[in-house]
């Protein structure tokens, strides 16, 4: 098994990512939501890269079975049922509902490795089921960070460099590519405390100031769920065999 992580949010080939499974991180905060909404029952997650889309898409759906979710500079958008906070979507509120979701970084990032042989969420919450299946498929990886508005994310290289220790040390034989190798480093300089990635890094400290510091606690949680969350034909669902 090959693993490799995406350090920017670029668009790939699809020759590429048709080899290999993909793993989207977002963790602060759209993975994150993604893995908390289905964990607390949401029958789907459709995301949507603009406002307008989200809107527009959700007048196809029978009334009172979808619920608008997001973010727009981290704050909840005008009009929506929910904003991009995991703590947000608890089973009493969600459970049953399809969300639409867009947000400024994760969202788009399914579409950019839509063509990936098999696309799956991953936060910190559910490393550990991740792990499991991967190991179980044996497929060459790409771990791909959505990044902060097409730039490199300090919080979401350390979760994937998490997510290659997990296998590395679980599965025997893989094979790092060198920027996997480097994910893997830096992951080691916060093992044990990954909310000091959050603190550091420039997304954590935007979050902070716009009153989200509860957010990152939060998201710092890790394998406190065991879904596989999988994006197919444009939703995300939870993985069933």
């Amino acid at each position: 098994m090959e693993i490799d992580i995406q350090l920017i949010p670029v668009p790939l080939s699809p020759e590429t990512l048709s080899e290999r499974i993909v793993i989207v991180i977002d963790v602060l905060r759209a993975t994150s939501v993604i893995v908390q909404a289905i964990s607390e029952g949401a029958t789907e997650i459709i995301p949507v890269e603009t406002v307008k889309e989200a809107f527009e898409k959700a007048k196809a759906f029978p009334e009172g079975t979808t619920l608008l979710g997001g973010e727009r500079n981290s704050q909840k958008i005008e009009g929506f049922d929910l904003g991009n906070s995991p703590k947000e979507y608890r089973s009493d509120r969600i459970r049953g509902k399809r969300i639409i979701l867009t947000t400024t970084n994760g969202t788009r990032a399914f579409y950019l490795v839509s063509s990936g042989k098999e696309v799956l969420v991953g936060s910190f919450f559910n490393l550990r089921a991740i792990t499991r299946y991967c190991l179980s498929r044996g497929e060459d990886l790409l771990i791909f960070a959505s990044g902060d508005e097409g730039k490199f994310s300090l919080e979401d290289v350390v979760c994937g460099g998490m997510l290659i220790e997990k296998i590395a040390e679980e599965g025997g034989s893989v094979r790092l590519t060198d920027a996997a190798f480097a994910s893997r480093i830096l992951y080691e300089r916060f093992k044990g405390n990954p909310i000091e990635a959050f603190y550091a890094s420039h997304h954590g400290r935007d979050l902070i100031k716009k009153g989200f510091e509860e957010d990152l606690l939060y998201c710092a949680q890790s394998d406190i769920s065991e879904v596989i969350p999988i994006f197919r034909q444009g939703a995300i669902r939870l993985y069933r065999e």
